[in-house]
């Protein structure tokens, strides 16, 4: 069941598990890419809450949370991130959070380590390159001028390569929808905060078990991104998925769990 949080802006969030009775051996919390919402996760969310406690939410200005004023930073989106932790009283968290996620749960480590117990970031960065900051400043443009229709097409051929394009085209027209769906200013702010990202200098003190994955086919945030956190926070983890491009976990869903599953081994063991 979806609930709401009392403090503002109100985040939509959903609690699972663990499903098996036992206490919970890890919470997770589940964290969307831009233009998603909580609902990404579908696949993934059950098979952990077998075992542990699952959360996700929606980022403010998506799905059914609210959408103050921008502009928006990473590290209030962060603050939002610590905010809920505290109402639900969930305690130190392995955080798993793909493109706009994994740059909150960067800043979240940084600003709350208390609250983090591990990290996943997939599909993410922790800086843009000058003419990818320009980018950012084209696809704000865009969306001012001509709503979300205007940037939703060139969104999804970054989010999913070629092949999926033409097997699923079912879920490529739902996420569109879900693009859509968003408030056009509370994007344009998220936009604002994801423009702005800048941890590399920081990973370093990052003191956390941090796996990050990569897709071998995206465009947005490519490999060369993924490695850069690798070398930066302290013994982390890189994985690459093949076949994978911005939305791993949608496209890859069996690689990128088996990927999160061996590494959460080796936090038990």
């Amino acid at each position: 069941m979806d609930a709401l949080t009392h403090s503002s802006p109100r985040l939509r969030y959903r609690v699972e598990g663990p499903r098996d009775g036992q206490a919970p051996r890890h919470t997770f919390v589940l964290a969307h890419a831009l233009g998603c919402d909580l609902t990404m996760w579908d696949a993934l969310a059950p098979q952990l809450a077998e075992h542990g406690r699952v959360l996700r939410y929606d980022q403010r200005g998506h799905g059914g949370s609210e959408a103050p004023a921008g502009p928006y930073t990473m590290a209030g989106l962060a603050d939002d991130a610590a905010r809920l932790i505290d109402e639900l009283a969930l305690g130190p968290v392995v955080w798993i959070g793909l493109s706009m996620g994994g740059m909150v749960g960067q800043e979240l480590a940084l600003r709350h380590p208390a609250k983090v117990q591990a990290l996943v970031l997939a599909n993410t960065t922790s800086g843009y390159p000058a003419e990818a900051r320009a980018g950012w400043a084209q696809r704000i443009a865009g969306i001012r001028e001509g709503g979300l229709e205007a940037i939703v097409d060139g969104a999804l051929q970054r989010w999913f390569h070629e092949g999926f394009h033409a097997q699923q085209p079912g879920t490529v027209a739902h996420w569109r929808e879900r693009v859509l769906r968003c408030d056009a200013q509370g994007y344009i702010a998220c936009c604002q905060a994801i423009a702005e990202v800048d941890t590399t200098a920081r990973l370093p003190g990052i003191r956390v078990p941090a796996l990050v994955l990569a897709g071998a086919l995206d465009q947005g945030t490519p490999p060369d991104m993924a490695r850069t956190i690798a070398a930066g926070i302290p013994g982390a983890r890189l994985v690459v998925l093949p076949e994978a491009s911005h939305l791993s976990v949608l496209e890859q869903p069996v690689a990128f769990r088996e990927a999160l599953h061996d590494w959460l081994a080796t936090l038990r063991a």
